[in-house]
C-alpha cells in the first residue's frame, strides 16, 4: 500500500504517547484534528515512495508555497488507514513549483466522522517527522541548483 504525506502545523501535536489516553477511550485529541484543515471537504496529501526516496523532495515542493521559510512538520501514513476508514482518494494534479511532484498529489474526500477516523488512524499507524528551517533552506537551494525548482525561488530563500 502506498505511503501518504500530509504537512501539519506542529509535530508535537502528533506524539503517540500524548494521544494514548484518548485512543484508549476510543477518542482522539483535538489538536491533531486542527492540523488536518480541509477545504470543500477535501484534504491534500502526497504519495511517498515505499523507500521514501522522494520524501524530502515532496516536503520541499509543498513548503516553498508558504510565505517564508520555517520548520516543517509532517505525518507519513499508509493508505491502508484510508481503506480502514472508508475514505476515498482522487488523483488531482498538485500546484507546487516542482513539476515532478505535482502528479503525486491526491485529495482525500472527507466527512466529519471520516476526518476523526483519519486522525485516529494516523495517530495509531503513522509517523511524525520534522525538518528544521536550516535543513529546509539547504534542500531548496539543492533543488534550485539541480533544476528541480525554478530559479526565482532564490528570492524566497532570502526571506529567511
Amino acid at each position: 500500500m502506498p505511503l501518504l504525506l500530509r504537512n501539519v502545523g506542529k509535530h508535537y501535536r502528533w506524539i503517540k504517547a500524548d494521544a494514548a489516553p484518548y485512543l484508549a477511550q476510543g477518542d482522539v485529541p483535538a489538536d491533531p484534528v486542527g492540523d488536518l484543515k480541509t477545504s470543500g471537504n477535501k484534504l491534500s496529501v502526497y504519495v511517498i515512495a515505499d523507500d521514501r526516496s522522494n520524501l524530502h523532495r515532496v516536503i520541499r515542493a509543498i513548503t516553498v508555497g508558504s510565505l517564508k521559510p520555517d520548520h516543517v512538520a509532517y505525518v507519513v501514513f499508509s493508505s491502508k488507514v484510508l481503506e480502514d476508514a472508508g475514505i476515498e482518494m482522487e488523483e488531482v494534479v498538485g500546484k507546487t513549483a516542482d513539476d515532478a511532484v505535482n502528479p503525486l498529489h491526491r485529495d482525500l474526500i472527507l466527512s466529519g466522522n471520516k476526518l476523526i477516523a483519519l486522525t485516529r488512524g494516523i495517530l495509531q499507524e503513522g509517523e511524525v517527522g520534522q525538518i528544521l528551517k536550516a535543513d529546509l533552506l539547504a534542500l531548496v537551494e539543492q533543488g534550485i541548483n539541480e533544476g528541480q525548482l525554478p530559479e526565482k525561488l532564490r528570492e524566497w530563500l532570502r526571506k529567511k
